[in-house]
């Protein structure tokens, strides 16, 4: 191989190592490019393990030392480690630094051999010949400069390798943050639904006693505070589900789904969300409706999800909740509402937590509605589709299959 072509073979090879990311893949780059540079029979890979040199890899025409390890002050990689130099050796036999025994299995007759790192080398490449060879000056320049780009590989790959530790510790810490938030988020939501629960039934029975049991002042205040603690408990509960789907531990519960009986369930609780009395509430659902084989509690919380969402930016006109056959075995949900509707950029993003539109001005929720309702479509393997202009209003379809094919 001429000069020529030799330099561009170790531009190739430094380029290749300046990518490695193990040791592994930086040995097979240089076994391979060190024999070739200089036309050997064959290539070895050492690294200093303490008192040893450690024969890591090789690439020759017959086996030489793979796998093996010895004392330092015994074979010649250990020398060039020891004193940071080059060896360049034309009869193996006639240098006191070989260990005779150790080469008299081998095809070797003649051998290169440099440091990696010459500064408190942490390996050594060798080069060996069947033949009698005297390595060229050229020849252990290159070898060296090779074993030059391989100390700065090894680093990189040291340093790699310890911020892949630092991102795996760091990872498995903020997941044992995450799993022990979503234990005391589950456990506070668990006993504050509870609470909650209780007082809707305490507000319940008390307000069912009649007109004239309160002064019309505490009466409009418990009403107050019977929305209020009904919507604290639907928005619980729609948390507690969310937190259960992240967690892993929301499963699907599939049964006889009468649209009909869930659309009045659901508008029982509809008037109760409004925000003031500007808003008409229109539910409407398609004579003939097929049963639908779902899981019907999580069917109710999408779409109050979606109900909930569509009051809370509506400020005037009407939310109207919709079911329709789409005539090929689904049904459909549609909550339309005349709010602020959402801006094209937003429309896709807001599928995702915690994100909401500009118009809601991070004021009226947390954002979880809709990625919560998208997730539900999943689990009841239907579809969710959004339909919006900016000052007009929204609209956001979920079509559930009226019966699933798992």
């Amino acid at each position: 191989m001429n000069a020529q072509a030799s330099y561009e073979l170790l531009v190739q090879a430094v380029q290749r190592l300046s990518l490695a990311r193990t040791v592994g893949e930086v040995q097979e780059l240089v076994r391979a490019a060190a024999r070739e540079l200089c036309g050997a029979d064959g290539a070895t890979f050492v690294l200093r393990d303490g008192p040893y040199c450690y024969y890591a890899d090789e690439d020759a025409i017959s086996p030489l030392w793979k796998g093996q390890r010895f004392p330092l002050e015994t074979c010649i990689s250990g020398w060039a480690m020891l004193n940071g130099r080059a060896a360049a050796i034309e009869d193996i036999y006639a240098d006191e630094r070989i260990p005779h025994e150790a080469y008299r299995p081998t095809f070797v007759k003649s051998l290169a051999m440099v440091p990696i790192r010459r500064i408190d080398p942490i390996g050594a490449i060798g080069n060996y010949w069947a033949e009698p060879h005297q390595p060229t000056e050229e020849e252990i320049e290159l070898l060296q400069a090779l074993a030059d780009s391989t100390a700065v590989a090894m680093e990189n790959v040291r340093v790699w390798s310890e911020l892949e530790q630092h991102v795996a510790d760091r990872t498995v810490k903020l997941q044992a943050a995450v799993d022990l938030n979503e234990r005391i988020l589950g456990t506070l939501a668990h006993e504050l639904r509870n609470c909650l629960s209780a007082t809707v039934t305490l507000l319940d029975a008390s307000l069912g006693t009649g007109d004239g049991d309160f002064d019309p002042t505490v009466r409009r205040q418990l009403e107050f505070a019977h929305r209020a603690a009904r919507d604290g408990a639907r928005v619980v509960e729609d948390q507690l589900a969310a937190a259960m789907d992240r967690a892993g531990r929301l499963r699907v519960l599939r049964g006889e789904v009468v649209v009909a009986e869930l659309l009045a369930e659901l508008e029982g609780a509809y008037h109760a969300m409004r925000r003031n009395d500007r808003v008409e509430l229109v539910v409407e659902a398609q004579d003939d409706l097929p049963v639908l084989f779902s899981d019907g509690h999580l069917l109710m919380l999408g779409l109050r999800n979606l109900v909930s969402n569509a009051l809370k930016f509506t400020d005037t006109g009407e939310v109207r909740l919709t079911a329709a056959g789409d005539g090929i075995g689904s049904v459909r949900f549609a909550v339309a509402d005349t709010g602020v509707g959402i801006a094209p950029a937003d429309q896709k993003r807001i599928f995702e937590e915690w994100v909401q539109g500009d118009a809601a001005n991070g004021s009226r929720g947390a954002g979880l509605g809709l990625p919560f309702v998208r997730r539900v479509a999943e689990l009841l393997d239907g579809e969710l589709a959004l339909e919006s202009e900016p000052g007009k209003g929204t609209t956001v379809t979920l079509t559930v299959p009226v019966a699933s094919a798992k």
